[in-house]
């Protein structure tokens, strides 16, 4: 089994005390191709009695960014494997094992409500395999570089993820021993996190090489739109250039959008017909707000005649403006939308910057609602309950049927990133350590120094209206699923219940303390060496999606790619835009 030798990245940069040596290879053991493990971790630990991501347990839609990032990888002497402890079926001995044999771990970060999690799999495979070098990417990485390289990370990809990701893993099979020159990337220095301050050049879409789906499982996958095939995930464009302030995906990218031309879209559709694939997701934050963009590519869909269904993210506003848009979206297969409502008090709407005129919302998104339907797609509203919501105050309360069919409902929260996030850390309104979130911690304190109350997905359930209730009986296949899978994962969660669930539950919701300590002794009782190495021992493990993922067994897989040579001359150069001037040089883009 291929090993990383005992003088690895991680032996050699966490000698913090040590004076600085002559450099040695990243992998001084000779040998063709390390093991890249790229991973989505198992859910070991999970806000309780909900599940962090209600939502992303019903849109079960693999990531597009480990198809993507393997791509430019693809030629390389690797042997690459995508795992998804999210929704494999994997006993946990079996997954400690796959940890074990991985000599580079990948892992996409997005997200707050994950890092704990996260931080506790970097962990422990750390523990199991001490010379492992550990990659992270993606928005929460990038916002928090070095906080990551203190968890045990070995390099942090920020922003843009292709070019900085390919010419990474160039270095760590070439055994560089040198990183500095490497661009978008932190890095552990002799214990410390160092930034390279390379800036890599602006991505054309259509020059980046095809997805690797072929190296994908996409059998757990689905959107329920019993279309009888696999469920893949599909990008059109990255970035939004809309100003909302409680979003970092915008700041992320900068305010700008590209697209991915119609023509490329449409093959990388018409391959992932080859593999099975009969429904996918668009990726887009913000899906046709280029509307003559996104009616050519309907078109096209239409011509190629693909037969594919698929849903989308999709703001209220572009359909208002673009009814007719609907109808030759729903003749290329849109079933449904998730539309970011957020709240229909037009004056909350205006003052975090939605961007939304209407002055009047319940009449736009009655209207939205009513085109939506008229043509089959199936609407989600996504709500945020302002934090100075008397308790019971719930945004989207009687929302369904009237302007969508299901929704739900978030509290709002001051991710790092965000404009939000830094207005309200100006007036010290942060309420805790935003590297984490818990639904059951609040992230933004009142100006009365009382915290937010929390009522995320509480909310969502306990304001079933009569249409939500005939249609949770007698509704569609789609809405059926969707009210009764949010009964099925709190029912799950709560049957996976254990004492150490319980015990942060209690800490969260202990107000004789502050809420920073709060926070602090939830992350120790996970993350503390006791805890790690519990887990080491551990032959089977209850953790909060056991009846779904971890009671079964799996037998572990890997495939070596053969290398090819890519057209175009030097990887870098095959799919960067020349075109582009250096001030327009994107500080984001897709990442890992």
């Amino acid at each position: 089994m291929l090993k990383l030798a005992s003088t690895t990245l991680h032996h050699l940069l966490n000698s913090a005390n040590a004076s600085p040596a002559q450099p040695e290879p990243l992998l001084s053991r000779s040998y063709d191709k390390p093991r890249l493990l790229f991973l989505h971790p198992k859910t070991l630990v999970d806000s309780w009695p909900f599940t962090v991501d209600t939502l992303g347990e019903i849109v079960k839609a693999p990531s597009a960014v480990y198809p993507i990032l393997a791509s430019v990888v693809s030629d390389l002497p690797l042997q690459i494997e995508m795992f998804d402890g999210y929704v494999t079926r994997e006993s946990f001995v079996n997954y400690k094992r796959r940890l074990r044999q991985a000599d580079v771990i990948a892992i996409s970060m997005m997200s707050p409500l994950k890092a704990l999690d996260t931080e506790l799999t970097i962990r422990l495979a750390k523990a199991l395999n001490p010379n492992v070098v550990i990659i992270l990417g993606g928005n929460h990485a990038s916002a928090f570089p070095e906080r990551w390289i203190e968890c045990g990370v070995d390099f942090v990809v920020v922003g843009e993820g292709e070019v900085a990701f390919r010419e990474l893993m160039q270095a760590i099979v070439s055994r560089s021993s040198t990183f500095n020159h490497l661009p978008n990337l932190v890095y552990r220095d002799h214990g410390r996190a160092k930034a390279t301050g390379v800036k890599a050049p602006k991505i054309d879409l259509n020059r980046v090489p095809v997805p690797r789906w072929d190296l994908f499982d996409l059998r757990p996958y689905g959107l329920g739109l019993q279309s009888g095939g696999l469920t893949a995930a599909v990008e059109v464009s990255r970035g939004c250039p809309h100003r909302c302030d409680f979003c970092n995906i915008n700041t992320f990218w900068n305010y700008r959008q590209d697209y991915k031309s119609v023509e490329r879209v449409c093959d990388e559709l018409a391959k992932l017909h080859g593999l099975g694939v009969r429904e996918f997701i668009f990726t887009d934050d913000n899906f046709a707000q280029d509307h003559r963009h996104t009616k050519r590519l309907f078109e096209e869909m239409i011509r190629r005649d693909l037969r594919m269904r698929f849903g989308s993210f999709m703001r209220g506003d572009t359909v208002n403006r673009n009814p007719e848009l609907v109808e030759l979206a729903a003749r290329a297969g849109l079933s449904f939308c998730l539309m970011g409502i957020e709240t229909l008090d037009p004056e909350w709407l205006k003052s975090h910057r939605k961007g939304v005129r209407a002055d009047d919302a319940v009449s736009m998104y009655k209207n939205v609602y009513g085109v939506l339907r008229r043509n089959g797609v199936f609407v989600i509203g996504l709500f945020i309950t302002p934090p100075e919501a008397a308790n019971g105050q719930v945004s989207g309360r009687g929302a369904d049927g009237v302007v969508c069919d299901a929704h739900y409902t978030a509290d709002l929260v001051a991710t790092k990133g965000s404009a939000l996030f830094i207005d309200l850390s100006k007036r010290g309104a942060v309420g805790k350590d935003m590297f984490y979130h818990d639904w059951n911690l609040s992230s933004i304190k009142l100006p009365d120094g009382r915290s937010q109350r929390s009522q995320t997905l509480l909310g969502s359930l306990r304001v079933w209206n009569t249409f939500a209730i005939t249609t949770a009986l007698i509704g569609p296949p789609l809405l059926r699923r969707f009210r009764w899978r949010n009964v099925g994962v709190l029912a799950e969660r709560v049957l996976c219940t254990s004492w150490a669930d319980i015990r942060r539950f209690r800490m969260a919701k202990d107000e004789s303390l502050p809420l920073g300590l709060r926070q602090h002794q939830i992350v120790n009782s996970v993350v503390a060496p006791g805890s790690v190495q519990r887990l080491i021992k551990a032959r089977w493990f209850k953790s909060p999606l056991s009846l779904r993922n971890s009671i079964w067994s799996a037998q572990l897989k890997q495939r070596t790619l053969i290398a090819q040579p890519v057209e175009g001359g030097p990887f870098r150069e095959s799919f960067h835009a020349t075109d582009r001037s250096a001030e327009e040089v994107q500080e984001s883009s897709s990442s890992i």
